[in-house]
């Protein structure tokens, strides 16, 4: 186990495997710079990914991207390991699991928490992750575009009496908004995990993350955003969030801008909480087709400041079982 090197390349060439090479050459050079991002404590922001690998003898067997998830560093995500051999002396998942195990303890500045999404149905990889004291936060709805229904609104705005829209690219200064959007729809457990700041939000205002503001003749209020993940394997993936009451103005707003999106580039996967039945129906009347469901899964390094809990031979049950805090959602079993 260990980082991504220059002789592993060399062995996969020789191998003549020669799809991962342009990929990984990419990362060995990502893996240096967030080295030097490292090095350089709280001075400068930390973006780039790190490649960790597996090995026996010379052969890479396989590979983890980790990345960090904010501007400090201190929330990291994890790809699904990628297998390019089969192993020789271990089994597949010895080797997965030593591999997820190192990622846990690579030496990357002010590293505290993992979140990470992978499939429901990777029954092996999510038993390890709950050997490693990885717990679930929710599951993640994965659509794909099938047939995007034509709809009369395919501007960013839309006028209808004294009410209006207009989705806006996030900056600086309203980062907040949509940095409060997210806040709402996540547990207090998750939002400390991820930590995760409006300048945060702001860094990711990449072409593909909006904001969606109602004006009224008083203000103007962000009810819903577009957010472009951040994960090593989400790279074309949007995820769709909104405020906690649904706004039946969403309607109109959402499909317009997903189509426009979606019809530039069709290999997008846009998301949403499994849990939100008001978002999944308007992706299905609007042609997004389900694909995948993704167990979201979050681990924290830093111990836990809680009371001691003094109980006596003579504490009831029921006070022994209030002190218990049972997961949120069980993990599938393999």
């Amino acid at each position: 186990m260990g980082f991504l090197r220059i002789h592993h390349l060399y062995y996969l060439g020789r191998k003549r495997q020669f799809a991962p090479l342009r990929n990984l050459h990419l990362l060995l050079l990502r893996g240096w710079i967030a080295k030097i991002e490292g090095s350089f404590s709280n001075l400068i922001s930390k973006k780039q990914p790190v490649c960790l690998v597996a090995t026996e003898g010379n052969s890479l067997i396989a590979s983890i991207l980790i990345k960090p998830s904010n501007r400090r560093g201190t929330c990291w995500s994890m790809s699904f390991p990628k297998i390019y051999n089969n192993p020789e002396y271990n089994t597949l998942r010895e080797i997965k699991f030593r591999l997820i195990k190192y990622s846990l303890d690579v030496k990357m500045t002010n590293i505290n928490n993992w979140i990470l999404k992978y499939p429901i149905d990777s029954l092996e990889e999510l038993s390890i992750l709950r050997e490693l004291g990885f717990q679930p936060q929710g599951i993640i709805s994965e659509c794909s575009p099938n047939k995007i229904i034509s709809n009369k609104n395919d501007n960013y705005t839309y006028l209808e009496g004294r009410n209006s829209f207009s989705w806006e690219q996030v900056t600086i200064d309203n980062s907040v908004d949509l940095w409060r959007i997210e806040n709402s729809g996540q547990s207090l457990q998750l939002r400390s995990i991820i930590d995760r700041k409006p300048y945060d939000i702001a860094q990711l205002s990449v072409k593909l993350t909006r904001i969606l503001y109602i004006h009224s003749l008083r203000k103007s209020v962000a009810i819903a955003g577009i957010i472009q993940q951040n994960f090593p394997d989400d790279i074309n993936t949007i995820r769709v969030i909104r405020n906690m009451a649904w706004d039946e103005r969403l309607k109109d707003a959402l499909p317009s801008i997903i189509k426009t999106i979606t019809t530039k580039d069709s290999s997008l996967t846009v998301e949403c909480d499994s849990k939100d039945d008001n978002l999944r129906h308007l992706f299905k009347l609007i042609g997004l087709e389900e694909i995948n469901q993704k167990v979201l899964l979050s681990k924290s390094n830093l111990k836990r400041s809680e009371k001691k809990l003094s109980l006596t031979k003579n504490s009831s049950l029921g006070t022994m079982l209030d002190t218990l805090n049972p997961p949120n959602i069980p993990i599938p079993s393999p």
